[in-house]
């Protein structure tokens, strides 16, 4: 494994020094991070040139999905492949954290999840002050790796796991993470910049007879990545509950939700 770089030394050590990092101290399997900061020990420099300013202007990962954009004194994270899910932060501070829409919706006598976030290939508008996305909610994988369902995992691969191990990986990944299966809701997200700071318009169509509840949502993740679930201070914002706007709106009529943030609220 390469040697982390000066420069990624000095990101990571800034993060421990403003308490930004994300927490592993409830997580079982620390050793998938503890190497990030052995190799961050081995290769320390006492004397090194201090953290360059942060480049203003956007930068666009089209393979990846993910797009940065800071000017002024704010920085906005958004993934373009997972329905304009987002980080806002402002002189530092995280301002927002957005997950996208959650549903919670009536099927018979069983209840599903349909959200915003499941990566998917959604239609997008990129402007110099204007970002548009578009596209359906997904279904939230239910399956859930249970004590049973991992006692038996543990039996298939001390048997005829262990000779087609990628076989089984592919498989697990098909069922727990990958893939989605569309829901019946039509969303579209609209990031512009006006006055000095980020605006956010969203739009949500579709039948509400069937949903319970409805919200938006900071830190909710549909599909069985453990790696991706340690604490982050952004899980302490308070989810958008919607679910008494539902009963209000006119037959056919859109759910449409407009937030801007001015000013940071969360300390780090």
């Amino acid at each position: 494994m390469a040697a982390c770089g000066p420069q990624h030394q000095r990101s990571l050590f800034a993060r421990i020094d403003w308490g930004a990092g994300p927490c592993y101290s409830d997580d079982h399997i620390i050793g998938h991070h503890a190497w990030n900061y052995l190799l961050a020990w081995r290769d320390f420099v006492v004397e090194r040139p201090p953290l360059s300013p942060r480049p203003q202007g956007r930068f666009w990962l089209h393979e990846g999905g993910m797009l940065c954009d800071r000017r002024q004194d704010t920085e906005l994270y958004l993934a373009l492949n997972k329905g304009g899910v987002f980080k806002l932060f402002q002189q530092g501070r995280l301002v927002a954290s957005d997950s996208q829409f959650s549903l919670l919706v009536r099927e018979g006598k069983r209840l599903s999840n349909a959200v915003g976030h499941l990566v998917d290939r959604y239609s997008v508008e990129v402007k110099e002050d204007e970002i548009i996305i578009s596209g359906k909610l997904g279904w939230a994988k239910q399956k859930q790796m249970t004590p049973g369902n991992l006692m038996i995992l543990r039996l298939v691969m001390l048997s005829a796991g262990r000779f087609f191990p990628n076989l089984i990986r592919k498989l697990l990944q098909k069922l727990l993470i990958t893939g989605k299966k569309t829901a019946p809701f039509q969303f579209q997200r609209r990031l512009y910049w006006e006055n000095g700071c980020w605006h956010c318009q969203d739009c949500l169509k579709g039948s509400w007879d069937s949903v319970i509840a409805a919200a938006i949502g900071v830190d909710q993740t549909s599909i069985y990545v453990v790696m991706s679930r340690t604490f982050q201070p952004g899980q302490l914002l308070p989810w958008l509950d919607l679910s008494a706007t539902l009963p209000t709106l006119p037959p056919g009529a859109p759910l449409e939700v407009k937030r801007d943030w001015p000013a940071p609220f969360l300390d780090q």
